[in-house]
């Protein structure tokens, strides 16, 4: 199965009109598919993921508090995805409430408030604790820049996310109630897309208290001509790892009908139909 499904992922690579990168593995039986799993690729938002994570191990140190309390200002305030930056100025937030609104709908002004409090050295040392050696956060979230390149904000190989993800989960980087922190805060995610998409996942039983057979814990990445998703699929019969990456492609639909977001779904089926 793994050899027909590495396969069939190798020729969706191929034919896909830009590049693309693939790498999952199978944490109970450490089946893995690696597609162009070395090549870099811009992170667009896919590495808040990180960004959570130093928040969540300065918690574990004791050089923050997820209560902690942020003033918004005016100054704080970016472009894009997100809502702080149609907020009042003085709104009174939690690191948590940031570290939220960061996961769930992409907020950008509450990424770089984030990367003022915890430091994009720390970040960056965070990557190389993690054994991520091909990711670097190059700075706050500017559009200037990233009209320049899609690589200024952010860089990470299909592989190094996987790895991460990996060691995140089998609590070989945080401990084992941290890790939950991390993961629960992801799981806060009310777009159905990419990798959730075609996937049985109901984003809203975990509230409702109804059982959750299958959960996903991933965050997304858009830009022009970039889609990307890394993140834990969870099911009754496996979990798995997976990070679907996409540069230098042309479509300017920004919905999940978008070609790099129907590549991920795509991709996110196959392994779960081979792996769960």
């Amino acid at each position: 199965m793994s050899e027909s499904l590495q396969a069939r992922i190798e020729a969706l690579a191929s034919g896909f009109p830009g590049s693309a990168g693939v790498a999952a593995r199978h944490l109970g039986t450490g089946a893995e598919v690696r597609v162009n799993d070395t090549d870099s690729f811009p992170t667009a938002s896919m590495i808040k993921i990180l960004i959570l994570f130093e928040l969540v191990r300065q918690c574990a140190k004791g050089q923050a508090h997820l209560w902690e309390r942020v003033t918004l200002r005016d100054v704080d305030k970016t472009l894009g995805s997100g809502l702080l930056s149609a907020f009042d100025a003085g709104a009174n937030l939690t690191l948590r409430d940031l570290a939220v609104m960061m996961m769930a709908i992409s907020d950008n002004t509450a990424t770089n408030v984030l990367i003022d409090r915890l430091g994009q050295y720390a970040i960056n040392q965070a990557c190389r604790d993690a054994r991520m050696f091909d990711t670097e956060l190059r700075g706050k979230i500017d559009f200037e820049k990233l009209r320049a390149s899609p690589d200024n904000l952010a860089v990470t190989t299909p592989r190094d996310f996987v790895t991460f993800l990996t060691a995140l989960r089998r609590g070989e980087l945080i401990p084992a109630g941290y890790v939950e922190q991390v993961l629960d805060v992801m799981r806060i995610q009310k777009y159905i897309e990419p990798i959730r998409k075609r996937l049985p996942v109901n984003p809203y039983a975990r509230e409702f208290g109804e059982a959750e057979e299958v959960w996903v814990a991933s965050k997304t990445g858009g830009l022009q001509g970039v889609r990307c998703e890394g993140g834990l699929v969870h099911t009754p019969r496996a979990e798995w790892a997976l990070c679907v990456m996409t540069r230098g492609f042309n479509d300017p639909v920004w919905s999940a009908d978008n070609r790099g977001a129907a590549f991920i779904s795509t991709i996110s089926r196959l392994i779960y139909d081979a792996w769960q």
